[in-house]
């Protein structure tokens, strides 16, 4: 496996291993109650061929962790980083004993990869029989689903049985493609505003404070779920102050979840806001932060443990 100096020079055709994801899987006769009062999304409506996004909270609205939900056979998927599943798993078990339900990590079981290109495309199409057209769009084979991504839309998620992950990388070995480490992947999705949670930022932030109602990620009018009336609060009355913005610093710099951004102020750099999520290439380095929802593009912007480097603003695909 490889990492790039940058974004700009990645091959057409690639496969990263999602070796810092994890997949929670829900299953039993009353899975679609359970998670429809547990998530920001109408579980409920969930068809059986689309993804969404969705936010797992706390009472307080502080969220657990920022999950793409999904069906699969019997079972509902909800895929996450690894620094934010046993919390949520936690979570979900703690109150999950009140359902007919059963709340397992599938990680031996489902391998997790992010690929692009026509060739991984055409496999997609030979494995699963079709390539799932539109964002967010699933296409299901008894070993595994294919998830087309919102942004950027020309990367597909892979859940595939250890068979099946086997038949991806015998293909992947013969045809020569070209393998990243996971790092690119934080770093494509950073690119796009595709916010997380894991390590120090659990539980520290309502989910529109890192944009996921601008990823379609909570439906307003669905009734209760933990940590609705925060939620609700905080659209309906204006209480939201802070928004997820990304940067790209033009240099290797170790950045991790949790560091503080600073702002230039006319007295001076002050704390401006929390990388949610970031990723280190060989020479260049992309992080996601929660800042004030009214930070303008031209405020000059750095990480508190790197002064010497600006950090770039980097514009999002939605508007929030």
């Amino acid at each position: 496996m490889s990492t790039p100096d940058s974004l700009n020079e990645l091959v057409s055709d690639f496969v990263i291993p999602l070796t810092g994801s994890t997949v929670i899987t829900v299953e039993g006769e009353q899975q679609n109650d359970y998670l429809h009062g547990q998530l920001t999304i109408n579980v409920k409506n969930l068809a059986d061929n689309t993804a969404r996004h969705a936010a797992h909270c706390d009472f307080k609205g502080k969220t657990w962790s920022l999950s793409s939900v999904c069906r699969w056979q019997n079972s509902i998927l909800m895929l996450m980083p690894s620094g934010c599943a046993e919390a949520s798993l936690e979570q979900l078990k703690k109150y999950g004993v009140f359902s007919k339900v059963t709340i397992e990590k599938k990680d031996s079981q489902l391998k997790q990869y992010a690929v692009k290109g026509k060739q991984a495309e055409q496999w997609i199409r030979e494995f699963f029989g079709s390539l799932p057209e539109q964002t967010l769009a699933t296409v299901q084979h008894s070993d595994g689903v294919a998830i087309r991504a919102d942004y950027p839309q020309d990367v597909f998620i892979l859940l595939l049985s250890e068979t099946a992950a086997g038949t991806l990388e015998q293909w992947q070995a013969e045809q020569n493609i070209q393998t990243y480490n996971y790092c690119v992947y934080d770093a494509l999705m950073v690119s796009q505003g595709i916010p997380e949670v894991s390590g120090e930022v659990v539980n520290e932030f309502v989910p529109q404070m890192m944009n996921v109602q601008a990823l379609d990620g909570i439906d307003f009018n669905k009734g209760c779920y933990m940590g609705q009336e925060v939620v609700a609060r905080t659209r309906y009355l204006g209480k939201n102050k802070r928004a997820g913005y990304v940067f790209c610093l033009p240099a290797a710099i170790d950045v991790k979840v949790g560091d503080t951004v600073e702002k230039a102020l006319d007295t001076g750099w002050r704390r401006g806001g929390t990388v949610i999520r970031c990723a280190t290439l060989g020479k260049e380095t992309w992080f996601m932060a929660v800042l004030p929802n009214d930070t303008e593009a031209d405020t000059p912007h750095r990480l508190a443990d790197a002064p010497d480097v600006q950090a770039c603003f980097y514009a999002l695909p939605y508007t929030v």
